[in-house]
């Protein structure tokens, strides 16, 4: 007995809805793959060998965990496979507990979590803004992103900039002499060369006075309902990929039945 066009409809559905999902994963397991690759470049930033190379293994694992629910969910939907089916479903509830897990934790861990990331990001500033490394380079252009973006200046003040390796390279001889002593992301818009002066307290109110960890709170803080939207969203889908793949098994065990 063949399926109803509904349950046809669901099929497919479920089809195209896993795709995208084994997409992603094999996108994940790239990144993973690429981060363990250069785990070395951006350990110096991140100031930790093993915190990083566990970022990349979980990334791999990550990847490699969607793309094998991809699959099943895929062949499962177009085989008609209830064996296929029902371990995607065991699988992303698995997923789905394990993401509820990880929210807990970083919530009861979050303070520690943020000082960890605040002290990470200015030895970072500090010591990594300007180097000459690939990984060093994409981090200037992030921090300097995220000064203009955030319109802040350093990791906590703009005096972070003082005791950089950036500011100590650029620094001219005599100490006197007008110099860039923040980069030039620390401008107001439309106000090039504010960051030249003799010293960071001489800079002119059009640059950012504000740092960036306290600008990223703030930021993080008015966006919490879009960030929560997404966590809603990606656990709804979740949800309907579990609920779809259900139905259709059911169906499947209905049909034999009949």
């Amino acid at each position: 007995m063949e399926l109803s066009c509904g349950m046809k409809c669901l099929k497919y559905l479920l089809f195209a809805f896993n795709f995208v999902f084994w997409v992603c994963g094999i996108v994940v397991l790239g990144v993973g793959i690429y981060s363990r690759i250069k785990a070395k470049d951006w350990s110096s930033i991140l100031g930790n060998d093993d915190y990083v190379l566990s970022v990349a293994n979980l990334l791999i694992a990550s990847g490699a965990i969607v793309m094998v629910i991809g699959f099943l969910g895929c062949c499962g939907a177009m085989k008609e496979s209830k064996t296929m089916l029902a371990s995607y479903a065991v699988l992303l509830i698995l997923i789905f507990l394990m993401e509820i897990a990880a929210g807990i934790y970083a919530y009861v861990k979050k303070d520690k979590v943020l000082k960890n990331v605040a002290t990470n990001t200015k030895n970072s500033v500090i010591n990594e803004y300007g180097g000459s490394t690939v990984a060093q380079k994409g981090f200037t252009d992030s921090v300097d992103y995220v000064q203009k973006q955030l319109e802040c200046c350093g990791a906590e003040t703009p005096m972070d900039w003082s005791s950089s390796s950036w500011y100590k390279k650029s620094k001219p001889k005599n100490e006197s002499t007008p110099h860039a002593v923040v980069p030039n992301s620390c401008c107001a818009k439309n106000v090039p060369s504010c960051n030249i002066a003799k010293d960071i307290p001489s800079l002119p109110n059009t640059t950012y006075s504000e740092g960036c960890i306290a600008k990223g709170k703030v930021f993080v803080n008015g966006h919490i309902l879009e960030i929560g939207g997404v966590g809603v969203g990606i656990a709804f889908i979740q949800i309907l990929g579990i609920f779809f793949a259900i139905m259709l098994c059911r169906n499947l065990g209905y049909q034999k039945v009949n």
